[in-house]
């Protein structure tokens, strides 16, 4: 049998389209229902006219109905007038629980559905704004193009499809879902993979190739998936995207919390790959240990693009040894005298924007008694009213080419306790220890004291910052750098 698709093809309105495909399903589902077997299938034989193609096995003895209500409904009326106002009656009610019914013939249905969100609703929006109000509201998950897949009962979950991308719940099998999707891909075609995030472009890298990631398209994605099913499962968090919920990386607060309180959580990370390339390029799947979200806006990159990323990332290199110790130093730190390295701290604790520069003191000379303090200022109050704190800074020239350790800043505890001071750093020429950050964090933490420690990695960063205190410092010899 041929059901036919008049707007499909000849009109640009979408409710017209939507209109064809909500008639031919009502009438295909009123058919299958008295057939043991029906598929569907676009035919290309009728020229330039648009229409399915529908073929029926084991006929029931109430298909002779189910014929003349279809065809009712296709001559619209013109014969029975009566029956025609009751079959669109049951279209209505056809349409209105449309979603939680199982069809035989998914993809008519979502072929309605697609027509509907994606085209129906833009005319919705401005010619009837009330009821487009009310369907968002009533399936939010549709104002960013998705909509609950009638394949959600054949694959045993709620899913959901839009122009360009799924949300599964990973309970379903990733050949299932390929297999009732009619996809051809398959889950050993898929590589693990990587996000990574380059010049304010994403990628997704697998051993054999790299290409764009849509992360907008995955975060619209995780958005309409909890939104979708807040309303169908009330257990659902109504935080989709919350600070415990890590996306790509492992946050601080899964290390902040003991081992055996992590799994309460709102999202742990999956034991297996969370992000998988196809070996086409072509799709992306994202597994958040919930959900996996199918991505098709992949585009493997060329050598041309993928040698752009790679001096890129040649440079970050570079930055990063710099910051860790893995460059040469960008100063002669040894022609200093230790009078000078304190003067030069004094300097750029002023050029801080936290501190008001007015109560910065630097505090005598190189190794006077100062108790323990080389320079004192204080922080500008982060907000009215508030109590500008007090910050203490010791200075350390090291030349020798040693970390500072432990055992060179002593006594930190009684210093903080005596002149009440609110924070606390170390300003050294030399990198600075574990031992020592391990103590500070000791230390400071249980006075509930803020830290700011320059080590010889911040100091050169503040100084390329500040090139009028480096050649004041240093003369023009690091100025290229």
């Amino acid at each position: 049998m041929y059901l036919p698709l008049p707007s499909v093809g000849s009109t640009n309105t979408p409710s017209d389209i939507c209109g064809d495909y909500i008639d031919a399903s009502w009438a295909a589902e009123k058919l299958a229902a008295a057939s043991d077997e029906v598929s569907v299938t676009d035919d290309d034989s009728a020229g330039y006219k648009v229409r399915l193609r529908l073929e029926l096995a084991g006929i029931h003895s109430d298909f002779r109905e189910a014929l003349e209500d279809a065809i009712v409904l296709f001559q619209g009326g013109e014969v029975e007038e009566e029956r025609y106002a009751d079959i669109l009656e049951q279209l209505r009610d056809y349409e209105d629980d449309l979603e939680s019914y199982a069809p035989r013939l998914p993809e008519l249905v979502d072929d309605y559905f697609a027509n509907l969100v994606n085209g129906a609703y833009h005319e919705l929006r401005s010619e009837a704004p009330e009821h487009y109000e009310a369907q968002i509201a009533r399936y939010p998950e549709r104002q960013f193009g998705f909509h609950k897949s009638a394949l959600s009962h054949r694959l045993g979950a709620a899913c959901f499809a839009s122009p360009e991308s799924w949300v599964v719940p990973a309970s379903v099998d990733l050949d299932s879902f390929f297999a009732a999707t009619g996809q051809r891909y398959r889950q050993n075609d898929f590589a693990a993979a990587e996000i990574l995030v380059v010049n304010g472009r994403s990628y997704v890298c697998s051993h054999e190739l790299v290409a764009d990631f849509p992360m907008n398209q995955y975060f619209k994605s995780r958005v309409c998936a909890g939104l979708a099913l807040q309303r169908i499962d009330d257990g659902w968090p109504s935080e989709t995207l919350a600070r415990s919920d890590a996306t790509f990386t492992r946050l601080s607060i899964h290390e902040s919390v003991p081992p055996h309180l992590r799994h309460m959580l709102a999202a742990s990370q999956p034991p297996h790959a969370q992000c998988m390339i196809d070996s086409s390029g072509t799709l992306a799947v994202f597994n958040d240990g919930q959900f996996r979200y199918f991505l098709y806006g992949t585009t493997p990159l060329n050598r041309v693009a993928i040698e752009s990323i790679y001096g890129k990332l040649v440079t970050t290199a570079e930055s990063l040894a710099s910051m860790v110790g893995l460059s040469a130093p960008l100063c002669d730190w040894s022609s200093l005298t230790d009078e000078q390295f304190e003067e030069l701290c004094y300097d750029i604790i002023r050029s801080q924007p936290k501190f008001d520069v007015g109560s910065i003191r630097k505090l005598g000379k190189s190794r006077s008694r100062d108790g323990g303090r080389d320079i004192e200022v204080r922080e500008f109050p982060a907000q009215p009213g508030a109590r500008a704190r007090k910050w203490i800074f010791q200075c350390k020239l090291v030349t020798n080419g040693a970390s500072l350790a432990s055992s060179k800043v002593q006594d930190v505890g009684d210093m903080l306790d005596i002149y009440d001071a609110g924070g606390f750093g170390v300003m050294t020429s030399a990198l600075i220890d574990a031992t020592l950050y391990d103590k500070l964090d000791a230390v400071c933490g249980k006075r509930r004291i803020d830290q700011l420690n320059f080590s010889r990695l911040e100091l050169e960063r503040e100084l390329v910052r500040l090139p009028k205190i480096r050649e004041a410092y240093f003369g023009k010899q690091t100025a290229s750098r």
